[in-house]
């Protein structure tokens, strides 16, 4: 199926443009309708092979059906019907086409590749690295099967085979674009980074104006801890495509690995405004206005950051120093407990629907040997609440904790206690006057306490909070 003097003149850069290829489709199908196929069986041909260089898929379709209705056994048109239908992401048709041009066939290397591309796409991940290597030993220099076996291994994280096959591509055609790419990907995903710069070094000769080229390169330079390289690299990346969130996103962190304050709040400002849903981008861009000293903003960027994500630690510790250090002990305490509130949620036993559940059986157990005895201890009482406070019933521990302070006012544990089930109940001023009572009862209780929400440790938040009462 060799285009004809009609479609290309001597010229290897003749071009088509759209509307001349609906033209020749649009008379190819005139043909077709009025029955005249098979006079013109050469020209449809053709235009198939147009179809498949410029994408017209749907046409393309029509088009090779059509002629493989006057020539069924043409291996060239079932392999054309292949590309069609991968084209269109319709691999099992696909695949059925591409088997009928291989039985029809079956030493077409290139039918072979597409076939394996089919089978990718169907999960037939063994049957695509069959056909890669069936192609291979008809033609052992084929850069394209080469190259598809090397992508078929990084799809499974293999990297080590996956350079092999990449490094192959390359050593047989050395401008091989693609194969440079994936080979600095595969490295730098093998930490083998000085191997990943080089292989990103040698797209970039040949593709200077990738923009993810760029990017790519400037995460390696990031993970070796070059900050000013790195900058460099998502500054090139982002003059080629300004909307390129990643990369302004990492030039924020390259810059405020650098201490270019600024330059990070700006960077990470425009990535907030090409992707305002992004949690990482919101709370880093809160807490570099809160690095500039520009509070105001950093709230509203930690407010951003909890309305994305409900449960982040690290903007409520934000958001909550922030509040302190503008002296607003109200909205500083909310914060500090719902950090708390957040933990204490992720450590609760939660009543599982399994009738099996060990561990919660066993809870269940303790509440009810404990509600059959009397006169507790204070000790005693202090399990029995936790009991209560694994299930997540906040009140009934309480109600327990107090008991127990009853028994004994200096009882550390059960202060402890209460102040945590008072938060969980957002009785938060009540809470933090039990917790500093059994700090002052028990300053070891500080450190347990502490561990268990080593977040707090050293915070502006934390010291500000246990000081205002």
């Amino acid at each position: 199926m060799d285009f004809s003097n009609d479609f290309y003149s001597e010229d290897s850069n003749s071009y088509f443009d759209d509307e001349q290829l609906k033209s020749k489709v649009k008379e190819c199908k005139k043909y077709i309708t009025s029955g005249q196929t098979v006079a013109y069986l050469e020209n449809i041909e053709e235009t198939i092979q147009l179809c498949l260089e410029y994408d017209f898929v749907e046409d393309g379709i029509f088009l090779v059906e059509a002629a493989l209705e006057i020539s069924p056994y043409s291996s060239e048109l079932w392999h054309a019907k292949g590309i069609f239908h991968n084209n269109q992401f319709d691999f099992e048709a696909a695949y059925n086409s591409l088997e009928k041009a291989l039985s029809l066939n079956p030493t077409d290397v290139e039918a072979m590749i597409n076939k394996s591309i089919a089978e990718d796409n169907l999960g037939l991940w063994d049957n695509a690295i069959k056909s890669l290597e069936a192609a291979l030993k008809l033609e052992p220099h084929n850069e394209e099967a080469i190259f598809n076996l090397g992508i078929l291994y990084e799809r499974k994280d293999d990297y080590k085979k996956a350079i092999q096959y990449f490094n192959q591509t390359v050593v047989l055609d050395e401008k091989y674009t693609d194969a440079w790419y994936e080979l600095g990907y595969c490295y730098e995903s093998n930490n083998q980074l000085k191997e990943a710069l080089e292989a990103y070094g040698k797209f970039l000769e040949l593709d200077p104006y990738s923009a993810s080229g760029r990017y790519n390169t400037g995460i390696v330079y990031l993970k070796l801890a070059d900050n000013s390289k790195a900058a460099n690299c998502f500054e090139l990346a982002t003059a080629i495509n300004n909307n390129f969130t990643n990369a302004w996103y990492n030039a924020g962190i390259a810059y405020l690995n650098l201490n270019r304050l600024i330059d990070a709040k700006n960077a990470f400002l425009k990535a907030f405004t090409l992707d305002p849903l992004d949690k990482a981008i919101a709370l880093n861009l809160a807490q570099t206005y809160e690095a500039i000293g520009d509070d105001d903003s950093a709230i509203k960027y930690y407010n951003a950051t909890i309305n994305i994500n409900k449960l982040s630690i690290d903007a409520y510790i934000g958001r909550g120093n922030c509040f302190a250090r503008k002296n607003n002990y109200n909205l500083a305490l909310e914060n500090f407990a719902m950090i708390l509130k957040i933990n204490l949620s992720k450590n609760t036993k939660v009543v599982s629907h399994k009738k099996n559940n060990e561990k919660i059986a066993a809870i269940f157990d303790k509440i009810n040997y404990y509600s059959a005895l009397t006169n507790l201890s204070a000790e005693e009482l202090n399990d029995f609440a936790n009991a209560y406070f694994d299930l997540g019933n906040w009140e009934k521990a309480l109600d327990v904790f107090k008991n127990s302070v009853k028994l004994n006012a200096e009882n550390s544990r059960a202060y402890y206690g209460k102040a945590l089930c008072l938060i969980m109940l957002n009785k938060y001023r009540d809470a933090i006057e039990n917790l500093l009572i059994a700090f002052e009862l028990n300053p070891n209780l500080e450190n347990v306490f502490l561990e268990k929400f080593p977040e707090l440790d050293s915070t502006q938040l934390y010291i500000k909070i246990t000081s205002m009462l």
